[in-house]
Order: C-alpha cells, then sequence, then structure tokens
C-alpha cells in the first residue's frame, strides 16, 4: 500500500500525530516532542518507501525499521497503528 499523494501522506502525517498526542496523554507520561518531530519521517517511510505488507507483518522479505530514539516510541507505536499492524 504506498501511498504517493503528497495530500494523503499529509493526512496520515495528521493521523501519526494525532495517535501520539492521544497516547502520551492517555498514559500521563511520555516525550510527545521527539515523538511529533519524527512523525513526517516515519509517514514517509512506512506509507510510501519501505517494503512492507500489513497483511503478513513477519514476511521475510520485508523492510526493517530500527528505532534508537527511545523517546519517540510513541511515533513508531502510532505509524504501526495507522497501518493496522499494531
Amino acid at each position: 500500500m504506498k501511498i504517493t499523494d503528497i495530500d494523503e501522506l499529509k493526512q496520515k502525517a495528521t493521523d501519526v500525530r494525532r495517535g501520539i498526542i492521544e497516547a502520551v496523554y492517555g498514559a500521563k507520561s511520555g516525550h510527545p516532542g521527539g515523538s511529533l518531530s519524527c512523525a513526517d519521517i516515519l509517514t514517509v517511510l512506512y506509507f510510501n518507501q519501505m517494503n512492507i505488507n500489513p497483511k503478513k507483518p513477519r514476511d521475510d522479505a520485508r523492510d526493517r525499521f530500527v528505532l534508537s530514539k527511545g523517546h519517540s516510541a510513541p511515533a513508531l507505536y502510532s505509524t504501526l497503528a495507522n497501518l493496522r499492524i499494531l
């Protein structure tokens, strides 16, 4: 599911940001700034660039992403939730 339309990608990034805010607020803990700062990057990677199939999350041929910026975990979780992987 590659999204190539810039307006659709912008909407997905907005959805990812909304998920970040909801997760951090709901947990009453976290660092929203780090997550919000990488929302656009994760959106483009997961919805446009990476070779992933949400219907086959364990496919050996899929691309893998390692997030070393732990304070941005809410951004990764929100992105995966928008992909319907979580």
